[in-house]
């Protein structure tokens, strides 16, 4: 599956969700409205029973003591508009990100055609090892001794490609991270 129809899946799944949360917030909110009305409603027998100032001055009263609405009710709908804004915000920038991605890409395989064979067996090799190996087993591939092996190390060093990590009498290669990532 590639990315793009992954960020149309990620797209998908953001706005369903998101909507369905607005849906929450309002059949919570609604709900809440309609319980809060039927608590505080006069029923016919009691209003038979009382003068107009009465039931006046209990209008009032239940105006003034009616509860704002509650945070609980509210979460549903501000999640509701993170999850939609975050989708969007994901949808934009994965773009750019992949637009990255390929320009790094193409960098790379421009900078290792300008490598020789024997340096690209050493890269072959450090990316079949997760980008870190012995010196030492270097010195062992096929058409290299220690010398050569030397040489091309030193070599890739100066042009940044790898470093050296020293552990005692060991030398650890390390492939560039950034190398690493976009050519395993």
């Amino acid at each position: 599956m590639n990315n793009k129809s992954n960020r149309r899946i990620i797209l998908g799944i953001g706005i369903i969700i998101s909507f369905s949360l607005l849906i929450i917030s309002i059949s919570m909110y609604f709900n809440y409205k309609h319980d809060l009305r039927q608590d505080t409603r006069l029923d016919i027998n009691s209003v038979d029973n009382m003068s107009i100032e009465e039931i006046k001055y209990f209008l009032e009263e239940r105006r003034e003591t009616e509860p704002t609405i509650h945070s609980f009710y509210l979460l549903p709908f501000i999640a509701f508009f993170s999850l939609l804004i975050g989708t969007i915000v994901y949808y934009i920038m994965s773009d750019k990100v992949i637009q990255q991605e390929k320009y790094l890409e193409k960098n790379t395989k421009i900078i290792l055609n300008f490598l020789t064979g024997q340096e690209k067996k050493v890269i072959e090799t450090l990316l079949e090892n997760e980008g870190r190996v012995q010196q030492y087993d270097l010195s062992h591939l096929p058409n290299l001794n220690k010398l050569r092996t030397h040489r091309i190390l030193i070599n890739l060093e100066q042009k940044g490609v790898i470093h050296k990590e020293k552990l005692g009498k060991i030398n650890k290669i390390v492939l560039n991270k950034e190398l690493y990532d976009v050519l395993k």
